[in-house]
C-alpha cells in the first residue's frame, strides 16, 4: 500500500499519463526515426501480458494506418510480440516470402513488408516494448542503420531510468526505512490528501495512534535487534489489517498511527480488535518477546488541524496505556 511506483509496468502510459514523462520529445524522436529510415510508419510500443500491445507514439504521417492508442491483443502474430518473446533486434525484410508472417495482420491486411525493430525494457530488465520501423516496400538495411535504431531507443530508456530514480528518491523521502511504511512526512502528505477526498466524498475517518508498552524495556533487556525486528513486525501486522485506501505510518520511535475508513458504526471496536488480534498471534514468534500495544482512535473531524488530530489520538491512547 505504501510501496508505490511512478510507472506501473501493468499499466499503458496513455491510460495513465504522467506529467514526468516528455510525449512530445518522444513524439520527435519516433518522428525522427520514420524520417531516417524514409520509413512509412515509425512506432514506440507498450507491451503488458494482459492487455496486449498499445502503439504509445505513432510517426505522424498520413502513409501511417496505426494511430496512437490502438490496442493489440497479445496473442496476435505481429513483429513486435517476436521481439518481446525474444528480447531481441527483429529485421523482417521481406515478409510476405516467410510463411512465419502468414497469420500477420500487419503484412497480410496492411500491406507492410519489412519491419526493424528493437526491444525497450525498464530499468528492472523486463520488457517495456517495441520501437520500431515499418515499411510498405522491402527493404536493404545497412547494418550502421540498426546501430541507429539502438542509438534512438536508449533515449527512451534513460527518460524510464531517470523516472525511476526519482520515484525511489521520493520513496525515500516519505518511507520509514526500519519499517517500510510512511515516516511522519509522508503520513501527514498521504493524510490530508485522504482528508480532503473524505470530505468530497462524505467519508468518514477513524484515526488509530499506537504505542508500543514498555518499549525501552524491551530494548534494554533483549537488545535494539529485537527492538528493530519489534518494530519491523508492527509494521507488517498495520500492512495486513488495515485496508488498501487507509494511510499508516510510523512518525516515532515506537509509535504507529492509521487513518481509516469508517463505514459502520461499530468500526472502532472492530478496527481496534483486528489489530489486536493481529499482534497477539504473532506474540509467539520466537524472535520476538512478549509485547503488548496501547492503541487509541478517535471519529476524525475533517475540519480539523491535522496535527490536532494526531495529539487527540495520543491523549485518547493514553488513556488505555499500561503503567511502565
Amino acid at each position: 500500500m505504501n510501496k508505490k511506483t511512478i510507472l506501473d509496468p501493468k499499466t499503458f502510459l496513455l491510460d495513465k499519463p504522467n506529467e514526468l514523462i516528455s510525449l512530445d520529445k518522444w513524439q520527435k524522436t519516433v518522428n525522427l526515426l520514420a524520417k531516417v529510415f524514409h520509413a512509412p510508419a515509425g512506432f514506440l510500443v507498450q507491451f503488458t501480458p494482459e492487455e496486449g500491445f498499445q502503439v504509445t507514439i505513432a510517426s505522424q504521417q498520413s502513409t501511417n494506418p496505426y494511430a496512437a492508442g490502438i490496442v493489440i491483443e497479445p496473442a496476435a502474430n505481429i513483429f513486435c510480440r517476436k521481439i518481446v518473446e525474444t528480447g531481441k533486434p527483429l529485421y523482417v525484410a521481406n515478409a510476405p516470402i516467410d510463411p512465419c508472417w502468414d497469420t500477420n495482420p500487419e503484412v497480410h491486411n496492411d500491406g507492410f513488408t519489412s519491419y526493424l525493430g528493437v526491444p525497450v525494457f525498464w530499468p528492472d530488465g523486463t520488457p517495456f516494448g517495441t520501437f520500431c520501423v515499418m515499411d510498405y516496400d522491402q527493404t536493404e538495411y545497412e547494418p550502421s542503420y540498426l546501430e541507429l535504431i539502438e542509438q534512438l531507443k536508449d533515449i527512451l530508456e534513460s527518460d524510464l531510468t531517470l523516472i525511476d530514480l526519482y520515484g525511489r528518491m521520493q520513496q525515500l523521502a516519505i518511507t520509514d526505512p526500519l519499517s517500510e511504511i510512511n515516516n511522519r512526512r509522508g503520513f501527514e502528505v498521504l493524510g490530508k490528501q485522504r482528508i480532503s477526498l473524505a470530505k468530497r466524498n462524505q467519508a468518514k475517518l477513524g484515526l488509530c495512534y499506537l504505542d508500543v508498552d514498555n518499549f525501552k524495556q524491551i530494548n534494554d533487556q533483549f537488545g535494539h535487534k529485537v527492538g528493530d525486528e519489534l518494530i519491523q513486525h508492527i509494521g507488517v501486522v498495520l500492512k495486513a489489517t488495515v485496508r488498501q485506501s487507509d494511510v499508516i505510518g510510523r512518525i516515532g520511535g515506537d509509535e504507529f498511527v492509521a487513518l481509516v475508513l469508517l463505514e459502520n458504526k461499530n468500526d472502532q471496536t472492530v478496527i481496534k480488535q483486528r489489530l489486536q488480534k493481529g499482534f497477539l498471534s504473532a506474540r509467539h514468534s520466537p524472535n520476538l518477546p512478549d509485547y503488548s500495544v496501547s492503541i487509541g482512535i478517535i471519529d476524525v473531524d475533517l475540519n480539523t488541524d491535522f496535527v490536532e488530530l494526531l495529539d487527540k489520538a495520543d491523549q485518547e491512547m493514553l488513556k488505555n496505556k499500561k503503567p511502565v
